[in-house]
């Protein structure tokens, strides 16, 4: 049983207290202050507990910090705006009140058990707000305070929900330990947002990223321990939490004092946008996120991405905007023949794996970008029809007809059965002018095969007359005359 000293102490508060107790609008924001003291005093955990006694509901707040002295309960814990860690940068709280806020809960006792060198100590609080301070007979290590709730006002299952609610919002990023009836309740110190940007030096943490959204969350921490949350960032798209040891809340606790250490923090902040979040986001979209149109967002914070290669060919080479806008690009989705013709990088033609949001974002720049089907008609000899094309050839000798070549195409047929090389976006044989391609899967070369087999030089004939017909019509007269005339000599 707890001992009064020789001269017990009993104390009443002043008006004081009550006014301070009134500026905490939620009374459950005590939590926050009890946690705050722990971590200042060392703990490195800190265990909030529920149980149902005789006297009512007992809320516990317990710690392993360095506990007090029966000095330090005089002229801290009891005296108000007494506080020993003005300049110390280990600790969160300043002005030496936050214990205060226990009496928003209107408790029907505040009990304090704590002790430190040898001292072990019990202060009691009375419903009047008086207080009596008791020498412990036994040795206590650490800080515990008992709340003690009336039984009609809280019940414990809505009560640990809610304290769980009110110590997940101030007190989840602590790096100490904080359990509710042993359940954890600390969370990652990072963003929803899928590219984050994280950094840490000593007494200062932070993550970043961009948002879609120019108003989008931001929170300042000291220690984990929050100090203020929004959701309109004072940067517009950026969405941050900062943790520094030099933060400082104002007395309401309802915001952060924008001191020097706060532009300091704020400075870090952009140096981190700017040289530490672009690889990430850069790296995440050549791996294949969607995300192109944070590239807009960065620019506009003025971090230009023209320079930066992120749209890749098939071969894996990735490419920039500005060496896009200065050669011929095609897309698809998956390689095959024709893009495997197409390409060809020493030349500037390109054909690239883009997905629909990466293509978009390029067109939306201004690039050319076409299905690679669409901008070129390419083929690839053939011999298959060489004998027939020798014939004609021969035949043709006296015609003063363009050469023909057959060839296979690799993208989609042109249409007819002879196409003017001069005409084709490319080919693989370097001969143009006066050449014609004749399409070896046209349906009138399997007839002219077929023709072939049974009189060659009838089908050769019918080719070289199909060939006439492309001619200017001043031409076509003649060079009928000159057709029938040499077929005439192949039957004498």
């Amino acid at each position: 049983m707890a001992k009064k000293k020789a001269k017990t102490k009993v104390k009443a508060a002043g008006g004081a207290l009550d006014m301070l107790v009134r500026q905490f609008a939620q009374p459950l924001a005590c939590l926050r202050e009890l946690v705050q003291n722990s971590i200042d005093a060392g703990s490195n955990q800190v265990d909030i507990s529920l149980a149902r006694e005789r006297e009512g509901i007992r809320l516990s707040v317990s710690d392993t910090g360095e506990g007090m002295t029966e000095h330090i309960i005089e002229t801290q814990l009891t005296r108000l705006f007494a506080s020993s860690k003005e300049g110390d940068l280990t600790k969160v709280g300043k002005f030496g009140i936050g214990f205060v806020s226990v009496f928003a809960l209107d408790p029907l006792a505040v009990v304090v058990d704590t002790g430190r060198q040898g001292e072990s100590w019990r202060v009691l609080f009375k419903t009047d707000r008086s207080f009596e301070l008791l020498k412990l007979p036994h040795s206590v290590e650490g800080t515990t305070v008992h709340l003690y709730l009336d039984a009609d006002r809280f019940e414990i299952p809505s009560l640990r929900n809610k304290v769980r609610e009110t110590l997940s919002f101030w007190c989840r990023h602590c790096r100490a330990e904080i359990f509710v009836d042993g359940l954890p309740i600390r969370s990652p110190f990072q963003l929803q947002e899928p590219i984050q940007a994280a950094y840490e030096e000593t007494g200062t943490r932070l993550v970043l990223a961009l948002s879609r959204q120019a108003e989008c969350f931001y929170g300042y921490y000291n220690q984990g321990l929050t100090l203020l949350e929004g959701t309109q960032s004072p940067i517009a798209h950026v969405t941050f939490k900062i943790d520094s040891r030099y933060f400082e809340h104002t007395l309401t606790r309802d915001n952060v004092i924008q001191n020097e250490d706060y532009v300091k923090g704020m400075a870090l902040l952009k140096r981190v946008l700017h040289e530490q979040y672009p690889p990430k986001l850069f790296e995440h979209l050549r791996n294949g996120g969607e995300d192109w149109e944070l590239l807009k967002i960065l620019a506009d914070l003025g971090v230009p991405s023209e320079q930066e290669p992120l749209f890749a060919d098939f071969q894996g080479r990735f490419y920039a905007l500005a060496e896009l806008r200065r050669a011929l690009v095609c897309c698809q989705d998956e390689q095959d023949e024709l893009s495997r013709a197409v390409h060809d990088p020493g030349q500037n033609r390109l054909v690239l794996k883009l997905s629909q949001a990466a293509a978009a974002w390029l067109r939306q720049r201004g690039l050319n970008l076409e299905a690679t089907a669409q901008r070129w008609r390419f083929c690839q000899p053939d011999d298959s029809l060489e004998p027939l094309l020798a014939l004609c050839a021969q035949l043709g000798k006296t015609l003063g007809v363009r050469r023909l070549r057959a060839v296979r195409w690799i993208s989609p047929a042109p249409g007819p059965l002879l196409f003017p090389a001069a005409k084709v976006g490319l080919m693989l044989t370097s001969e143009t002018g006066d050449l014609l391609l004749l399409d070896v899967n046209h349906p009138g070369c399997a007839d002219l095969l077929r023709l072939q087999e049974w009189k060659a030089p009838l089908a050769a004939q019918v080719l070289l007359q199909h060939l006439i017909l492309h001619l200017p019509e001043e031409q076509r007269e003649q060079r009928a005359q000159s057709l029938a005339t040499a077929m005439l000599g192949q039957f004498r």
